[in-house]
């Protein structure tokens, strides 16, 4: 291992692909302009049918003359589905694909609509009758608590308390496009047309909700979509499946503006810290955290233990006490966005350990290296980094005596560290890898995985280049869902990048070692190695291309390797930290993010590019999260401009080339979205509190906040600086 002298930085403006920029400017093609374009002929039209309560209950849709009317094929109720399933989180009593006798909210979905033209659709959803009886309003349920403790109580002479009450809200994910797209029906297989590749998860649930082989559901790649745009449900698959399936005929659907609130998880709570006065020694955090997930639970009690089994960051905390509650509210099911458990409690611990600095007089960051957990390694390695390039930088003590009219503007840095790790073992049951040697001199990598996208192709392309020693660009990648693969033992889980990586290296090893002994009675020599696409005798240096050896053996099964990666637990933790600098105008109140600065130790990182963008979504989804969602609607959302004019990304190197001959224990890390989301966040909070010298409670930041009590609030008056302004 070695650290990254040259650490990637990027203007902040870059954080947008090609792609996001031209959707922007309404250049590129949207799922809805192939819906009124490019459809198919003799496609069907979807219309879903919501319930327009917020809890009511029912016991007979009446569709006789819905079904009646002109141009409709279907009506589909929760009793036409094969397997009504969740749709949701795997939680009990969650959502059903639709609801058999009682919704909990307005706009769930109780059926489907399926005929030749939309209009016909819509006029057939008035004559569709519902006898509603509407339910009580019913004030939020604590439907699951959770409780962790670590360590135990440390009798002192003295201690010191620190504590704040805070609150996320739940942030809503908008769309600049509605859902939509379309599958075709082809002799018992489903193709489906959408904004992103279904997921190996997405494609094994739809095959047990239709009782179809997985073989039979595939999806057609394509651009539109992806992170700008927003997942696609699984409502919208789930409902051109089905509709798709029981008419046997292509369909297509999209989705209303109204009917795609996407809001993540809504938290609040308090937060409090024990410490040793004299030595600084963290002795207990303590705190209670409430999660609001809507009228479905879900999955929500799992991120509501992720953020207390996170709360205490990377500290070491001599008793850790933390309760938790799931609340049911009568409103849209909320889900988990990127982040979600470890952004909603990061900034509050990092703001009391900066409390706890202060009253210490001791640097932020020093004391942070100090009271950091002995055995976390990554943790301890990222925090050196960030001290290195961090020491030449100090900053001189913001006066806020200072009077108005000096217009010197008010600074703040701030830091933050976390580390992710699930406590829980998920293991996969089986993943199986084959790399096989053409009589083209190239080789095939095949994988029981069929979502493959062209930047994980590319990463098995190299990490296989590097263990048979020849160029990436000779591996092809597919994905082949093998007969031999047991079914049975597939879980809803799928198997995630570092797993395949895992395997292709353990596959391309394989061949390596039946390319040598092939070699060997080739070149009639015991000293045969693998060198820039060849064999090489290495006493007599004859060398023999890859294409020869595999056209002379004239055996290809000696040519090909395959490797079954079985019950592989969760890879290695993956630790982070950031610091941010901003500046207030003593006056106006105007803030601008000059600089954040992130180091990640995440392993042998493959997808060297992922990580960078992970990181610039962090900083652009952290100015989001802080500044937009409770400001005045006269006041600007935050863009590029708004963000700071560097965004510097110093991973720890782990160069792949090192492990041609021996494989690392893992390939990258699991959660690195996670831990860098909370940090920038976290960092960003801590900055404006070393400036402010205000403890921030509530994200998104209050205007309140932001604005001197001393000026009058103006309408004119924006958080964020602009050019010319």
């Amino acid at each position: 291992m070695s650290l990254n002298d040259s650490a990637y930085i990027r203007r902040f403006f870059s954080v947008y692909s090609q792609e996001e920029k031209d959707k922007v400017r309404g250049h590129a093609f949207y799922p809805s302009d192939y819906l009124s374009a490019l459809l198919p002929e003799d496609i069907l039209h979807v219309q879903v049918v919501r319930s327009p309560h917020n809890g009511a209950e029912f016991s007979k849709i009446d569709r006789s003359r819905a079904e009646k009317h002109p141009g409709v094929v279907r009506v589909v109720t929760a009793k036409d589905i094969p397997n009504n399933i969740q749709i949701g989180g795997m939680g009990r009593d969650g959502q059903l694909i639709l609801p058999e006798k009682h919704v909990r909210f307005k706009g769930e979905p109780v059926a489907l609509i399926i005929a030749e033209t939309l209009a016909a659709a819509k006029d057939a959803e008035k004559l569709l009758q519902i006898d509603w009886k509407k339910d009580s309003e019913q004030p939020p349920q604590v439907v699951e608590e959770v409780h962790v403790e670590l360590g135990r109580v440390v009798p002192t002479a003295s201690e010191e308390r620190v504590s704040t009450e805070f609150k996320f809200p739940s942030l809503h994910a908008r769309y600049l496009e509605p859902e939509s797209g379309w599958v075709v029906y082809s002799g018992k297989t489903l193709n489906f047309h959408i904004g992103s590749l279904l997921s190996e998860a997405q494609r094994l649930w739809l095959a047990s909700v239709l009782g179809l082989p997985v073989e039979a559901i595939s999806a057609q790649e394509a651009y539109l979509g992806g992170q700008f745009g927003g997942r696609q449900q699984r409502e919208m698959i789930a409902f051109l499946a089905i509709s798709s399936w029981l008419c046997e005929r292509s369909c297509c659907l999209s989705l209303e503006y109204q009917n795609q609130d996407i809001g993540s998880f809504g938290y609040s709570g308090r937060l409090e810290i024990a410490f040793e006065p004299r030595s600084g020694r963290l002795l207990e955090l303590l705190g209670e955290l409430s999660i609001d997930s809507g009228s479905y639970e879900g999955n929500a009690a799992s991120y509501l233990k992720r953020a207390l089994e996170h709360a205490a960051c990377i500290y070491d905390f001599a008793h850790v006490q933390l309760h938790g509650k799931v609340l049911r509210t009568p409103s849209y099911p909320r889900r988990a966005l990127k982040g979600e458990g470890l952004t909603a409690i990061t900034w509050v611990t990092e703001q009391l350990i900066d409390q706890v600095a202060k009253k210490m007089e001791e640097p932020t960051l020093e004391f942070r290296i100090k009271s950091c957990r002995s055995n976390a390694d990554a943790s301890q390695r990222v925090l050196t980094e960030m001290d290195r390039v961090e020491k030449p930088f100090r900053l001189i003590s913001a006066d806020r005596t200072r009077p108005l009219w000096d217009v010197k503007e008010i600074t703040g840095r701030g830091f933050a560290f976390q580390v992710f790790q699930s406590s829980k073992s998920q293991s996969i049951d089986s993943l199986e890898v084959s790399i096989e040697l053409l009589v083209s001199g190239s080789f095939i990598i095949r994988t029981s995985n069929h979502t493959l996208d062209l930047h994980m192709k590319g990463a098995l392309a190299d990490v296989a280049a590097s263990v048979l020693r020849t160029h990436p660009k000779a591996f092809t990648v597919v994905g082949e869902m093998r007969d031999k693969f047991d079914k049975a033992r597939r879980r809803e889980t799928y198997p995630e990048f570092y797993y395949l990586a895992q395997a292709t290296w353990h596959a391309a090893s394989g061949l390596r070692e039946r390319i040598r002994s092939v070699a060997e009675s080739l070149l009639r020599s015991k000293e045969v190695d693998l060198r820039e696409g060849a064999v090489v005798d290495l006493a007599t240096n004859r060398k023999m291309g890859f294409r020869e050896l595999a056209f002379t053996s004239g055996a290809p099964q000696d040519l090909r390797a395959s490797y079954l990666l079985a019950d592989f637990d969760r890879p290695h933790a993956c630790s982070a930290g950031a610091v941010s600098r901003v500046s207030f105008h003593p006056l106006t109140g105007e803030l601008n993010v000059d600089s954040v600065k992130v180091v990640v130790d995440a392993g042998p990182v493959v997808r060297r590019t992922g990580l960078e963008t992970e990181a610039e979504n962090a900083v652009s989804w952290a100015l989001a999260a802080l500044f937009s969602s409770s400001l005045e609607r006269d006041q600007p959302i935050p863009t590029s401009l708004d963000g700071p004019d560097e965004v510097t990304m110093i991973p720890l190197e782990y160069p792949l080339q090192t492990y041609s001959d021996k494989p690392p224990d893992y390939f990258g890390s699991r959660g690195v979205s996670d831990v860098l989301m909370s940090v920038v966040l976290a960092s960003l909070v801590t900055a404006i509190q070393d400036a402010k010298d205000q403890t921030l409670k509530e994200i998104p930041m209050l205007s309140e906040f932001i604005y001197p009590k001393t000026l009058p609030q103006r309408v004119n008056m924006i958080p964020f600086r602009r050019p010319g302004s």
